[in-house]
C-alpha cells in the first residue's frame, strides 16, 4: 500500500505541473516552464533598469504573501529558479533581498514566500503526506512565477532552500515535489517523517559560532539525509553565527549551479 501511495503521489505532482509543461528543449533534454495566462502585480523596475522585484499576487488565509526577483534579460533564455524560505519572524521580501544582487549578476529567478504566520514560523506538518497551509502556499507561488508570461525555467536547476525553521518545510517539499532539483538546510532541522520518496541532491550548512544550529547537530542532519537516501549530501561549515553570509550564499549557488560565480 506505501508503494502504491508514493506513486500516486508523484503521478499527482506531475499532473499538478502538466498546466505549465509547455516544452521540451531540445538537445539538453531539459522541460522548459513556459509562462502566461496568470495575472501578477506590476511590481517595480530596479533602478538602472536591471531586474524586476514583485509581490507574490498568491496570499495565505492570515493575508501573508512573499516576493520574487526576476534578473534582467530572463526573457531571452531559461533561467534557473531558487526558493528560499525564511527562518522564524522572517519575511520572504527581506530573505529576497538577501540573494537578489546574487540572483542579477547569475541570471537566476529568486521566489521568498512568506510562512503563513504572522510570527514568521512555518508549520511542516507529521507525515510525509501532510500538506499545510505553508505547504500550499510555498507551492502557490512557484506556479505563479512559472505563469509569468516571458519565464522559462531551467527544469534541471530548481533549488529549494530554507534558513533556520525552513528548513524542514524546504526538506518536505524537495523530497515530494517533482520541481525541485536539489534542497538545501540553511542553520536548519529535518523533520524525517515528513520526508517523500524523491532523493534530490542536498546541501547542509551551518557557522562555526552558530549557538542556535550548531556543527554538530548540522553534521547530524547531513548524516541523517544520507542514511534515509540521499546519495549526494554536501555539508560545509562557514565563519558565521545564526545568519547567511555572503561566502555561504555564494558557494551554496556556485554548488547549485555546478559553475563558478561570476565576476
Amino acid at each position: 500500500m506505501r508503494e502504491v501511495l508514493s506513486a500516486l503521489n508523484e503521478w499527482w505532482s506531475r499532473l499538478s505541473f502538466a498546466a505549465v509543461l509547455l516544452g521540451i528543449a531540445g538537445a539538453a533534454g531539459s522541460v522548459l516552464f513556459v509562462g502566461g495566462g496568470v495575472a501578477v502585480h506590476p511590481g517595480h523596475v530596479d533602478a538602472g533598469g536591471a531586474g524586476v522585484t514583485r509581490t507574490v499576487r498568491a496570499a495565505t488565509s492570515t493575508g501573508r504573501q512573499g516576493a520574487y526577483y526576476l534578473p534582467s534579460g530572463y526573457e531571452s533564455g531559461i533561467s534557473p529558479l531558487m526558493v528560499i524560505l525564511h527562518g522564524t519572524g522572517g519575511k520572504g521580501s527581506l530573505m529576497l533581498l538577501r540573494v537578489q544582487a546574487l540572483a542579477e549578476r547569475e541570471g537566476f529567478i529568486a521566489l521568498a514566500p512568506d510562512s503563513s504566520s504572522p510570527s514568521g514560523s512555518w508549520t511542516v506538518g507529521h507525515g510525509s503526506d501532510d500538506v499545510t497551509e505553508d505547504y500550499r502556499h510555498v507551492m502557490s507561488c512557484a506556479r505563479e512565477v512559472l505563469a509569468v508570461p516571458g519565464v522559462r525555467i531551467d527544469a534541471e536547476r530548481v533549488l529549494v532552500a530554507g534558513f533556520s525553521v525552513g528548513g524542514s518545510v524546504a526538506a518536505s517539499l524537495a523530497s515530494r515535489e517533482i520541481l525541485f532539483t536539489a534542497l538545501a538546510a540553511l542553520h536548519g532541522h529535518i523533520v524525517p517523517t515528513t520526508l517523500g520518496p524523491r532523493r534530490p541532491r542536498a546541501w547542509v550548512s551551518t557557522g562555526d559560532r552558530d549557538r542556535t544550529r550548531s556543527v554538530e547537530s548540522m553534521k547530524v542532519v547531513s548524516d541523517l539525509l544520507g542514511q534515509v537516501g540521499f546519495a549526494r549530501v554536501e555539508f560545509r561549515v562557514f565563519r558565521v553565527d545564526h545568519a547567511l553570509g555572503d561566502e555561504e550564499v555564494g558557494a551554496l549557488v556556485a554548488w547549485w549551479l555546478a559553475r563558478p560565480l561570476r565576476g
